[in-house]
């Protein structure tokens, strides 16, 4: 894989200016890195097709639109969750959830945020902790949406249900949790999942480009920059990782719970290297 040329095509699409990223373009960037070939126009029409074929207008009611999504993507298209292989790369992959119509929710929620978008409809991502939802927006009211359980709609105390199944009954739901998320928000949370995904594979090399994708989303980010100190020391790779994990330190607030852990880090580095 030619991991520094997709890498930089993403890096300089990523570095527009904010309205001029569009989510689905960034997603295919992303998902060239592990397929080198991808051809971005193709991958674009199909989502084209599917929204083609949507009976929604922005005329209909929010329901009635939702309702015609739905239709389209899980009962004649059938795009589910996959329950059964949630930690695959492949869901996260938006060429991969179109070609095997499987994903997880926050690839479920981009497909039906890209095909209302298509058809005029005021659709977004919402990144809820543990869930990515979708919301749609209409003078009446946000109407929240579920693309990962086709298409349900969900009430508050749905995804104050959905919070405490995923973090404990201790649990707190805040207003905050059912933001927009940003075109960046979504790639980095998208880039998050791969790195997660190919650590409990074991496969360092593929975390690393995550990283640096992520580092190209926002390069400030402190905790990038220590995970990929972590990931070059697995590599074996101590030279930068000494350089990481000190730039790290050097941006820590004092009471960073990580600091101690990273400094264990650097000196088992330097007793490696005497």
């Amino acid at each position: 894989m030619n991991f520094p040329d997709s890498l930089r095509e993403f890096a300089n699409y990523v570095a527009r200016p904010a309205e001029e990223i569009r989510l689905d373009e960034a997603a295919l960037l992303l998902a060239r890195t592990e397929y080198p070939d991808l051809d971005l126009p193709t991958q674009l029409a199909r989502l084209d097709g599917l929204a083609a074929r949507a009976e929604c207008s922005p005329r209909q009611s929010p329901k009635a639109n939702i309702a015609c999504l739905n239709r389209l993507l899980f009962e004649e298209e059938n795009f589910t969750g996959n329950e059964e292989e949630y930690d695959d790369p492949r869901n996260s992959y938006l060429n991969d959830v179109l070609d095997r119509k499987v994903g997880i929710p926050i690839t479920l929620s981009l497909v039906y945020q890209e095909v209302a978008r298509r058809c005029g409809l005021p659709v977004v991502g919402v990144g809820f902790p543990g869930h990515f939802i979708a919301k749609y927006l209409s003078d009446s009211g946000e109407i929240l949406l579920d693309p990962y359980h086709r298409g349900v709609i969900l009430s508050l105390q749905d995804c104050e249900e959905k919070l405490k199944a995923q973090f404990g009954e201790d649990a707190e739901f805040r207003p905050s949790f059912l933001l927009v998320s940003s075109t960046k928000q979504t790639l980095t949370r998208m880039l998050n999942n791969l790195k997660g995904s190919y650590f409990r594979l074991r496969d360092f090399t593929r975390v690393l480009m995550m990283i640096e994708m992520a580092l190209a989303v926002d390069p400030a980010s402190r905790q990038e920059i220590h995970d990929r100190g972590m990931i070059y020391f697995m590599l074996r790779r101590y030279g930068p990782a000494m350089a990481d994990l000190r730039a790290y330190l050097s941006k820590s607030p004092p009471d960073d719970p990580q600091i101690k852990e990273v400094q264990t880090m650097i000196h088992r580095i330097r007793a490696m290297q005497n």
